[in-house]
C-alpha cells in the first residue's frame, strides 16, 4: 500500500484525475500494472468487452491482463457519468462523453434510433479514454510561421486521427495566452478539449461547448478577435462559418482529417473555402519513430 501511495505521486495530474474517475477494482489493477511497467502516463485506455483492457503509452499498445466483462463495461460507464449516463445524454448520442479536465472518452455500441436519428446508445462495447498530452514544444512551428506573418495569416492543419492536431492546438493556445502576447482570440472549444492546460486567459476568449459554426459566428461578431481557432472541420455549416469570418478579416487556425495533401484539396465539405482563399497555407503533421512532429507547409492556390 505504500509503494502505491508514494508511486501514485509520481502519476502526472490528469492521469490520476482519469484513474480516480474509474471504478475503484478497475482503478487499483491499471495502478498495479502502471506501476510494474514503470510508467508515469497513459495516452489512451481502450476499454472492450470480452477482451483485455489495451494501453497506449508513446504510441505503442500494451496488452494488459485485466479482463473486461460486460459489468464492468456498464460499471465503467456509469463512473464516468458521475453517476448519472441521463446527463450526458446529449453527447453520448454523438459518441462520446466529456469528463473533465478536456478528457474525452468515445463511447461504441448499439445505436438507439427515432425517426431515423441517434436518441442514444444501447448495449455499451467499447470505451475509449484518450488523455490530453502537454507537450510544450508542439506549436513552436506553427507559433513563429503566425508571428513570421504578423499574425495575418489562416492555417489548416491536416494528419491522419491521432497524430497531434489537437495537442498542438493546446500548446498555441497556451503561447497565445501568455502575459507576453497580446493578440486578441477566441477558441471554439466544442469537445471542451483544447483549453484543458490554460492558465490564464489575459487574450483568450474562450466558447466551451457551443457548435462550432455557432461559436465562429458569434466570437466573429461580438468579440474583435485577430484569431480564432478551433478543431475539426465536420460540416458545411462550419465551413460557412469559416468562410464568413475570414471574410470579415479574421485569421482561422482549424484542423481536418487528411493523409495527404492530395487527399486534403479533394475533400468536398473544403472546396469553398478553397476556392475563396480562406486558408493561406496546409500545415501537415506527421510523427517521427522518436516521437518528434514533423511538418509539411503548403501555399494553398
Amino acid at each position: 500500500m505504500h509503494l502505491m501511495l508514494n508511486y501514485r505521486k509520481k502519476l502526472e495530474s490528469i492521469c490520476l484525475f482519469v484513474l480516480d474517475k474509474l471504478p475503484t477494482d478497475l482503478k487499483q489493477k491499471l495502478e498495479k500494472y502502471l506501476l510494474e511497467k514503470g510508467f508515469s502516463t497513459v495516452n489512451e485506455i481502450r476499454i472492450r468487452a470480452g477482451s483485455y483492457i489495451c494501453l497506449f503509452i508513446d504510441s505503442k499498445a500494451y496488452v494488459t491482463d485485466i479482463w473486461v466483462s460486460n459489468d464492468l463495461i456498464n460499471e465503467t460507464l456509469i463512473c464516468l457519468c458521475d453517476g448519472s449516463v441521463y446527463a450526458h445524454l446529449n453527447t453520448i448520442r454523438k459518441g462520446y462523453i466529456s469528463i473533465g479536465k478536456g478528457v474525452r472518452a468515445g463511447i461504441c455500441g448499439k445505436a438507439v434510433l427515432e425517426n431515423e436519428l441517434i436518441s442514444g446508445i444501447s448495449s455499451i462495447t467499447s470505451i475509449n479514454i484518450r488523455i490530453p498530452q502537454k507537450i510544450s514544444f508542439a506549436a513552436e512551428y506553427l507559433h513563429e510561421l503566425l508571428k513570421a506573418h504578423d499574425y495575418n495569416i489562416s492555417v489548416l492543419l491536416y494528419s491522419p486521427p491521432g497524430v497531434g492536431k489537437t495537442t498542438i492546438l493546446r500548446d498555441l493556445v497556451c503561447r497565445l495566452s501568455s502575459t507576453e502576447s497580446s493578440i486578441r482570440h477566441a477558441v471554439i472549444d466544442t469537445r471542451e478539449e483544447i483549453t484543458t492546460f490554460l492558465e490564464n486567459t489575459l487574450t483568450s476568449d474562450i466558447y466551451l461547448s457551443y457548435p462550432k459554426g455557432l461559436g465562429i459566428e458569434l466570437a466573429t461578431k461580438s468579440m474583435t478577435p485577430k484569431i480564432i481557432i478551433c478543431d475539426e472541420i465536420t460540416s458545411l455549416e462550419e465551413a460557412n462559418a469559416i468562410m464568413n469570418s475570414v471574410l470579415c478579416g479574421v485569421s482561422l487556425i482549424a484542423t481536418t482529417h487528411a493523409s495527404s495533401y492530395e487527399e486534403l484539396k479533394s475533400k468536398e465539405i473544403l472546396q469553398s473555402l478553397f476556392n475563396c482563399d480562406a486558408f493561406d497555407y496546409s500545415l501537415g503533421v506527421q510523427r517521427s519513430r522518436t516521437n518528434k512532429f514533423i511538418f509539411t507547409l503548403n501555399k494553398i492556390k
